[in-house]
């Protein structure tokens, strides 16, 4: 079942990684509409949600910048000023590295830690499990952002992917 998981979620990443890879710096902060989510918003919450992705799985998260939250946390409002923003390579290579130390650890993820609950109380509710949430995060989560990526790209009269 993991290992169907790990096909799922690299596959889910691919494309994710596709819809940016022939954007510019320049590029990643357009918005066709105040409050948009454009590229560089989406690829530093998906960082932060990966590290809490890894923590999870009793990774350690990466030290993100203080502001990390307030910028590209749920509820934060995307803004075109490009200097709150990082270049595109920032978000790709972090992206990787901690993706690749979760594929490790799911490799060796027990049963038993799949079914511990979620430990913020205030998450269980829709998240019971640890397993419930990795399996949000990296399905539906991301796939519903780069849903987002492939309309902005069409908005901005830049190719389908």
């Amino acid at each position: 079942m993991l290992e169907a998981f790990i096909a799922t979620i690299t596959h889910t990443r691919n494309a994710t990684l596709k819809l940016v890879a022939d954007l510019t710096d320049d590029q990643m902060t357009l918005q066709p509409a105040p409050k948009t989510n454009h590229p560089a918003w989406v690829l530093g919450h998906l960082l932060m949600v990966e590290g809490n992705f890894l923590a999870l799985l009793g990774g350690t998260a990466p030290t993100l910048d203080a502001n990390w939250k307030d910028v590209y946390g749920g509820g934060s409002t995307p803004s075109a000023n490009k200097t709150l923003y990082k270049p595109k390579q920032f978000y790709l290579d972090h992206l990787a590295t901690i993706r690749a130390q979760i594929i490790e650890r799911l490799k060796n993820v027990k049963p038993e830690q799949l079914s511990q609950p979620h430990p913020d109380p205030a998450r269980r509710e829709r998240f019971p499990t640890i397993g419930h949430t990795i399996f949000m995060y990296g399905t539906w989560h991301e796939g519903y952002h780069a849903g987002q990526l492939s309309a902005w790209r069409r908005v901005q009269g830049l190719a389908a992917v």
